[in-house]
């Protein structure tokens, strides 16, 4: 009798530890160690490398589905999620590689995280740009249309605070913008 107790008491744990629930679900809303699953797959469209041309440049942004490991601010609440990452590459019209994260792609301080929806314009899905070494400077990419081939990207900086010891600051001043090497605009191709 014992034996049995034990063995519903440890699958009930089990269960309850590994349970799934839809992309939209809250945080708040979920056991700890729960698993927020895109049970729909529908992040596998935004899955992929994608190429297109800017200025004379070939930009590459190679887009991964992950299951992440996340806590609530304190170490509290701890789940997982699936999301997108990204890494880009980007080769100027010499042939010479501008930057290439693609090459060391890793979960951990991925350039590009997502996707969310945006507030304006509503709906659209959104992935979050940290260009490394930018002095914490961030942007969107709101994704205009996607088709199963291609996708139009548009940037947009977030506000943020101005870093007096930020080593671009020179740069701004001279030329209005950051040395981030990624367009406004892009429409790009998947491979």
């Amino acid at each position: 009798m014992k034996n049995i107790f034990l063995a519903i008491t440890l699958l009930s744990i089990n269960l309850i530890s590994c349970q799934t629930y839809p992309l939209n679900t809250s945080p708040s809303d979920i056991p700890n160690n729960a698993y927020i699953k895109d049970i729909n797959n529908e992040l596998d469209k935004f899955v992929g490398l994608w190429k297109g041309n800017w200025n004379g440049k070939t930009v590459y942004l190679d887009l991964r589905k992950v299951k992440d490991y996340y806590s609530i601010p304190g170490g509290t609440h701890p789940y997982y999620k699936d999301r997108i990452l990204g890494e880009r590459k980007i080769i100027n019209a010499n042939g010479v590689v501008e930057i290439d994260r693609i090459a060391n792609f890793g979960v951990d301080g991925a350039e590009f995280s997502g996707m969310s929806k945006s507030i304006k314009p509503p709906g659209r899905d959104r992935l979050l740009f940290s260009p490394k070494n930018m002095c914490r400077k961030m942007a969107t990419l709101d994704i205009t249309s996607l088709t199963s081939t291609q996708m139009t990207l548009h940037f947009e900086y977030l506000p943020s605070v101005i870093d007096e010891n930020c080593i671009h600051n020179a740069y701004v001043e001279q030329h209005g913008d950051f040395p981030i090497n990624f367009p406004k605009d892009i429409i790009l191709t998947k491979q």
